[in-house]
């Protein structure tokens, strides 16, 4: 199932009706999300902004077409709850709370043997600036534009945006995997997914020091000679430095550009698009 979501997007959103699931259904319905249907035990019949409501996900599977479920159920109902929308088949599955590294490899077992992605546990979601947003992942310093963003820790996504709109640059997608040591999915697969978007046309990276999803990412863009440019930054690096010393190593070595001040971002790629512009009207000129 392809991540980088499309207005069309049909999505079903578990725990509709918990406190989480009511905030953030209005917020996504507010960025144009297609929520075809929700699910939160014993409210079948009941309706949220407009969204019918489910017992079950098999009820909803029924009854409508569903692309991406997220979900907003509380902490000790998630595995079931994820569990019902792996079994029931739904393709893209985002976890927004966190849950126990015992439970998260399970689920994340029984999604490969149904060719199913988890985003998460402890995912912000995904955004696609004037298209549609799944999960919790905030609007605010989005504008529409070509930099891919992939972040883990939730949050973190919104920083990012932050150096990349002071200097007016826009985003194709935002995509929060989640910030646990382990995930449903890892850089590797979004990346992929950018490198053939033909709207993307750089990668920025919010890193960080634990866990080994940034080594498995240098491998992979320097063994699949990635064709974009990627940026780097890792967060609390203070925390582990002779940890983020040795990421900012490889990644280097993969032909990453990382950089140590968050703000460089904006500014190395605002630099790039200054410096195409001015060789395009050099070559046009001397034409």
């Amino acid at each position: 199932m392809p991540v980088l979501l499309k207005r069309a997007t049909r999505i079903l959103i578990q725990g509709i009706t918990t406190t989480d699931g009511r905030l953030n259904t209005n917020l996504m319905l507010e960025n144009k999300a297609e929520i075809v249907a929700g699910v939160s035990p014993g409210r079948y019949g009941q309706e949220v902004m407009g969204v019918s409501v489910y017992d079950k996900v098999s009820e909803a599977i029924k009854r409508h077409d569903i692309d991406v479920s997220v979900v907003f159920v509380p902490r000790n109902a998630v595995f079931s709850a994820v569990s019902e929308a792996i079994d029931e088949g739904i393709p893209l599955i985002i976890i927004t709370p966190n849950i126990p590294v015992t439970e998260t490899i399970k689920l994340k077992a029984h999604a490969r043997e149904r060719g199913i992605t988890i985003l998460g546990p402890g995912s912000a979601g995904i955004l696609v600036p004037g298209e549609t947003r799944a999960g919790i992942i905030s609007n605010e310093y989005i504008l529409k534009g070509e930099i891919g963003v992939i972040t883990k820790t939730a949050g973190y996504e919104k920083r990012i945006c932050q150096s990349l709109f002071k200097e007016e640059i826009g985003e194709s997608a935002v995509i929060s995997l989640g910030g646990e040591d382990i995930i449903g999915t890892g850089y590797e697969e979004i990346l992929e997914e950018f490198g053939e978007d033909e709207n993307t046309e750089v990668v920025v990276i919010g890193g960080e020091t634990k866990g080994r999803l940034e080594e498995d990412m240098a491998r992979y863009i320097k063994d699949s000679k990635y064709p974009k440019p990627v940026i780097a930054y890792l967060f609390d690096k203070e925390k582990n430095p002779e940890i983020a010393i040795e990421k900012e190593r490889l990644l280097r070595d993969a032909g990453v550009t990382v950089v140590d001040d968050i703000w460089e971002i904006g500014q190395i790629i605002k630099e790039s698009i200054t410096e195409e512009a001015e060789e395009a009207h050099d070559s046009s000129e001397e034409e």
